[in-house]
């Protein structure tokens, strides 16, 4: 198979499981909103934190590492494997020890209780972990998707059955356990039709994959610290139920982007890794990936800004009103983050893990400045510190990590963006007529959205008609090739 056809095959299935797994996530929310109090999302907030924390070290940057390598023999995946499977009962022990200590820090002993049982997934996840890396390698995103759509669905029966028997917060920590296990037997499944590891671990095999994975792993901890870091300051600060408050909020806004940037970034990650030695080409991914995301990721946020309230209220109902405004600028903190999102994977094909360490390396220390800052308006300063941030970050990142690795100059790189703005911004006009005039917040919401998706296709047709000739063909050859494929 071309990687032509390997690619849209990837899209297709990234792109079903992105959307079911985040639909999935999205009723999980507004059924949970409705069972659980705020306090509830605050405390299971702190603890993925910690757990997502810790979990960048059982990968240790390995995964990158061997999508990088192109060519790895069995003894070395042995070594890798073994080696993942130590770490993550390291790390699970560590959690075990610290849970005290974190539960002491917020003052509130169910911390430590949380913690606890949610480590087990430390103990479940490395056995599947490398599976899933093999099979994203050889772009086999059918098994991987399937793997994550049974998984969260099997998650979701779980959290809402034992949120509706008074569970409370720990249905969420089940939740999680339970997808764990699932998605680990899935990657078994299908990743050892492509390898079986031995027993075999030799530290000698492992030193090509430490060098790059440790620019990683460092790369990936300061990111997801610096990204987590209002989470952190929100629950120490302000207290928990705050914490609950503004999570629920970053849950609905991060959902678009969940959905829309690994249907492209999963696919072009190591279809760029495979054209990393010809700079022309992997450009032209890159600028390619940056359109598409953006005329997929725009329309969305503005439609999320304009119609905060109406959505908040038909999801959560009255009682979480409130977060409109936190909404609404973290809205356009996940927009700029999603255009700056495929830099990452061009800076990895390259094999410049040092460089994405670096760069991530200053965003952890103007990170906590912003939010630490923003903390003194409450919840709305801090959001509005992460977007302020976020913005004066666009014209570095272009030039010292874009420029620096695949030579798109300024004009093309902006340009990509220029136009999903202005026309998602023209295709306004309906749902802000929409809040104007009608009452019924399902109905302006049913309204608004739809003549926004008619004024924007309409508005691509007309200004666009390459571009929109682009997307009727990836989208009909994506449904072409996955008809072929079912009749094979």
């Amino acid at each position: 198979m071309s990687l032509r056809k390997q690619a849209f095959s990837g899209i297709k299935w990234t792109t079903t499981a992105s959307i079911v797994n985040s639909f999935v996530q999205l009723i999980q929310l507004a059924i949970l909103t409705r069972l659980l109090e705020p306090t509830d999302f605050g405390l299971m907030a702190l603890v993925m934190v910690v757990i997502g924390f810790s979990e960048m070290f059982i990968d240790m940057g390995l995964s990158n590492a061997i999508i990088y390598k192109q060519n790895i023999n069995n003894e070395q995946l042995s070594s890798l494997y073994w080696l993942n499977i130590i770490i993550g009962i390291f790390f699970y022990i560590i959690l075990i020890i610290i849970s005290p200590y974190i539960s002491i820090l917020y003052d509130n002993q169910s911390l430590k209780a949380l913690i606890n049982l949610v480590a087990i997934t430390f103990l479940i996840k490395p056995w599947g972990q490398q599976f899933m890396v093999l099979l994203q390698k050889n772009l086999k995103f059918n098994a991987i998707s399937i793997t994550d759509i049974i998984s969260r669905l099997i998650s979701f029966v779980v959290v809402i059955v034992l949120a509706f028997n008074n569970f409370g917060v720990y249905s969420l920590a089940i939740g999680s356990i339970i997808a764990a296990v699932f998605s680990t037997i899935g990657y078994n499944f299908y990743g050892r039709n492509l390898y079986k590891p031995k027993l075999y671990l030799k530290i000698g095999h492992l030193n090509q994959f430490l060098s790059f994975g440790l620019y990683q792993m460092g790369e990936k901890l300061i990111s997801y610290f610096s990204t987590q870091f209002d989470t952190i300051l929100i629950g120490k600060l302000l207290g928990v139920e705050i914490l609950g408050l503004y999570n629920v909020a970053k849950n609905l806004v991060s959902k678009p982007s969940s959905i829309i940037n690994p249907v492209v970034t999963k696919v072009a990650f190591p279809l760029m890794s495979k054209l990393s030695d010809n700079i022309s080409q992997l450009k032209s991914v890159f600028l390619t990936t940056m359109r598409y995301l953006s005329f997929a990721n725009f329309p969305v946020y503005f439609l999320i800004i304009i119609l905060a309230r109406p959505i908040i209220i038909t999801l959560f109902g009255n009682d979480w009103i409130e977060v409109t405004p936190i909404v609404q600028i973290l809205s356009l903190t996940y927009l700029l983050r999603s255009v700056g999102n495929p830099s990452g994977s061009l800076l990895l094909s390259r094999g410049k893990a040092n460089v994405a360490f670096y760069w991530n390396l200053t965003l952890f220390v103007f990170y906590p400045i912003s939010i630490f800052i923003g903390s003194y308006w409450g919840i709305t300063g801090i959001a509005w510190g992460t977007l302020v941030l976020q913005v004066l970050l666009l014209y570095p990142n272009w030039k010292y990590i874009v420029y620096n690795t695949c030579n798109a100059d300024f004009t093309e790189y902006f340009g990509v963006l220029s136009s999903p703005l202005i026309i998602s911004s023209l295709s306004l006009i309906f749902p802000y007529l929409s809040l104007k005039y009608i009452d019924n917040n399902i109905l302006a919401l049913l309204l608004g959205g739809v003549g926004f998706i008619i004024v924007f296709i309409l508005l691509i047709r007309i200004l666009l008609p390459n571009t929109y000739k682009e997307i009727n063909n990836i989208i009909f050859n994506t449904i072409k090739f996955g008809e072929k494929q079912r009749n094979i």
